[in-house]
């Protein structure tokens, strides 16, 4: 196996959008909230007014590298209105980070979306969600923040959005269909393809998920998701079928004592093994909203008042 990259990995922690703000109000899931198929989320963990100590908090305690979610309804609330406010908010929250000494990372869809695409449009099953619904979002999204992005995650476990939301029907639109979910999968993994071809060309790392079994362009940088418990096969997996990638970890949950220091274990061992680890993403930074859970699960490394709790110094430093 070729040599491990010369540094460790870093570590970071990731949200999704609906966690640490809440639903956004034209979101797909605030209608799920609206109808009360999920919990409602009010303002997730209140980043979207707290970011910036938010993000000096983080760096206080050595974690240099953020995951956050670029919500598409925020944006584009209705199809072709790009909301110019958001836009603002979103660069001044990149600029926090930037002050705060914090990489951030935008992932540019998590577990929502628009609900004007996922009801209006049908979704990931209509023909032009891949090829032109969804890469003009990326193409301005980019124009708009790409200058203050350290790194992009097109799209956060798309085979797993499929199956959620068109084959377990768990997700908006609630679909139930295997046909409908081998469809949705297919479009959301071009979707990512497309999205990552148009941001490489601002010259900024784009990590993709490692769907193994199928053709990566180039070595580029691939993303491992999985629970705690059940990294170090993936990570092997991965290691074994695209041997020139580096490899950029999210993982969280089960909830459980030690699960950040088996976590950060299994990534360690991994990387000392020859395996390309790059970073770890721990998700999420903070408790908050946990979709169908609700505020009942309290998986971050800070509780919602701000206070780290004992795995956050399980987490090693840039300097480790």
């Amino acid at each position: 196996m070729d040599a491990p990259s010369p540094s460790a990995p870093w570590w970071g922690t990731a949200a999704a959008a609906t966690q640490c703000e809440g639903a956004a109000p034209r979101s797909d899931w605030a209608g799920w909230e609206a109808e009360g198929r999920a919990p409602a989320s009010r303002d997730g963990n209140g980043f979207r007014t707290r970011y910036a100590d938010d993000l000096a908090l983080l760096a206080e305690h050595g974690i240099t590298h953020h995951r956050l979610t670029i919500e598409w309804a925020r944006l584009e609330p209705s199809e072709g209105r790009w909301d110019e406010d958001e836009e603002a908010h979103l660069r001044r929250v990149l600029e926090a980070g930037r002050d705060a000494g914090v990489a951030l990372w935008a992932c540019l869809l998590h577990g929502s979306a628009p609900g004007w695409f996922t009801d209006d449009q049908r979704g990931w099953l209509d023909d032009k969600a891949a090829t032109l619904t969804w890469p003009r979002h990326v193409d301005r999204v980019a124009e708009a923040l790409g200058d203050l992005v350290a790194g992009w995650v097109p799209i956060h476990e798309p085979d797993l959005q499929a199956r959620l939301a068109y084959g377990d029907g768990t997700f908006p639109p609630g679909r139930r269909s295997e046909d409908d979910e081998r469809d949705a999968r297919a479009a959301l993994r071009a979707a990512e393809a497309e999205a990552a071809r148009l941001l490489r060309g601002g010259g900024t790392p784009v990590a993709v998920a490692a769907h193994l079994g199928e053709p990566h362009e180039g070595a580029g940088l691939v993303v491992v998701s999985a629970p705690v418990d059940a990294l170090e096969t993936p990570l092997e997996q991965t290691a074994e079928a695209l041997p020139d990638a580096g490899i950029v970890v999210v993982t969280g949950d089960p909830t459980g004592e030690g699960r950040v220091e088996r976590a950060v274990s299994a990534v360690r061992d991994a990387h000392r093994d020859g395996v390309r680890v790059v970073g770890a993403f721990h998700l999420p930074a903070m408790d908050g909203y946990e979709w169908h859970r609700g505020f009942d699960a309290r998986l971050g490394l800070f509780d919602r008042d701000r206070n780290p709790k004992d795995a956050v110094g399980a987490l090693p430093s840039d300097a480790d």
